[in-house]
C-alpha cells in the first residue's frame, strides 16, 4: 500500500478529532493534505478529495450532533441559514463553472479573501483584548448573520473551506465550548447535506466510488472518541486560545497558498 495512504488515514482521523472536538476552524489542513496524498494514488487523484470528504464530513457532524445533542443553539443557526442557502446556490453554480475552467481565478482569490478575513479578525481580537475592549459579548445583526452564512456556505461548497469563518462568528459570542462544538456540528450537518445537489450537478461525484469513503468511516469514528475526550479536559478560555491561533496560523497559510495559485495562474497564461 503507498505511503500517501497513511495520510489520507490520518487526514479522515482528523476529520473526526475537529468535529467532535473543536467543532470549526482548526480542520482546514485536512483538505489540502488529503488532496496532496489523493494526487499520488492512483486509484483516487486530486479531483477525487471534495467528493471522498463530503459523505465522511456528515459522517462526522452526525456523531458530533448525537455526541452534544443537548448542547446546541438552534437560534444561531437559524440566523446563518438564509444566507446559507443563498451561498450554496451560488457555490453550486461557480463549482460548476470551475469544473470547466483551466484556471480558477475566482476561486483563488475567494481563498485570499478568506486568509486575509481570519488573518485580520483573529489579529483585530487579540489587540481589543490586549486593551481590555475584548470582554464584551458580541451580538451579530441580522444582516451580519446573512453575510457570514453566504460567504461560509460558498466556501463551503467550493472547497471545505468554511471552519475559519463560523469560528470567527461562534467566537466573539462567548459561547461555552461544548455548546460552540453542538452548534457548529447542527449547522455543518445542515450545510453539507445541502452541498450534495450541487457535488451532483457538477459531476463530482464521478471521481470517487462511495465504496472507498465507507471503507475509511471507521477511522473517522475513532477520531471523533478522540475528539469529544480532547473536548471534555479543556477549560473554555483555554479552548478559545486554540481555536484564535490555529485560526490564524491557517489565516496565513490560505494567504500564501492562494498568492502561489495565482502566480502560477498569470505565468501560464503568460507563456500561452
Amino acid at each position: 500500500m503507498s505511503g500517501w495512504w497513511f495520510v489520507i488515514f490520518l487526514g479522515v482521523t482528523l476529520i473526526g478529532v475537529t468535529k467532535s472536538g473543536f467543532g470549526s476552524g482548526v480542520g482546514l489542513m485536512i483538505v489540502p493534505m488529503m488532496t496532496i496524498a489523493a494526487a499520488h494514488v492512483p486509484s483516487l487523484g486530486e479531483k477525487a478529495t471534495l467528493p471522498l470528504m463530503l459523505p465522511l464530513l456528515i459522517l462526522g457532524d452526525l456523531i458530533a450532533v448525537w455526541q452534544y445533542r443537548r448542547l446546541f443553539s438552534l437560534g444561531i443557526v437559524k440566523k446563518l441559514l438564509p444566507g446559507t442557502l443563498l451561498g450554496v446556490v451560488l457555490g453550486g453554480l461557480l463549482l460548476w463553472w470551475f469544473e470547466n475552467q483551466q484556471a480558477n481565478v475566482a476561486a483563488a482569490l475567494i481563498r485570499l479573501e478568506i486568509g486575509f478575513e481570519c488573518v485580520l479578525l483573529v489579529a483585530l481580537h487579540w489587540w481589543r483584548t490586549a486593551r481590555g475592549l475584548g470582554e464584551t459579548v458580541y451580538v451579530p445583526t441580522p444582516t451580519a448573520s446573512f453575510a457570514v452564512g453566504g460567504f461560509a456556505a460558498i466556501s463551503s461548497t467550493l472547497a471545505h473551506a468554511a471552519g475559519p469563518i463560523i469560528a470567527l462568528y461562534l467566537l466573539p459570542q462567548r459561547l461555552d465550548r461544548q455548546l460552540f462544538v453542538g452548534t457548529c456540528a447542527i449547522y455543518f450537518f445542515i450545510l453539507n447535506n445541502a452541498k450534495i445537489p450541487a457535488y451532483y450537478a457538477s459531476g463530482l461525484f464521478g471521481n470517487v466510488s462511495f465504496s472507498k469513503t465507507a471503507q475509511l468511516a471507521p477511522l473517522l469514528v475513532v477520531g471523533a472518541v478522540i475528539g469529544f475526550g480532547l473536548n471534555q479536559r479543556m477549560n473554555d478560555r483555554f479552548f478559545s486560545r486554540i481555536v484564535y491561533v490555529v485560526t490564524f496560523l491557517l489565516g496565513w497559510y490560505i494567504l500564501v497558498d492562494a498568492v502561489i495559485a495565482l502566480v502560477r495562474i498569470r505565468s501560464g497564461a503568460g507563456r500561452a
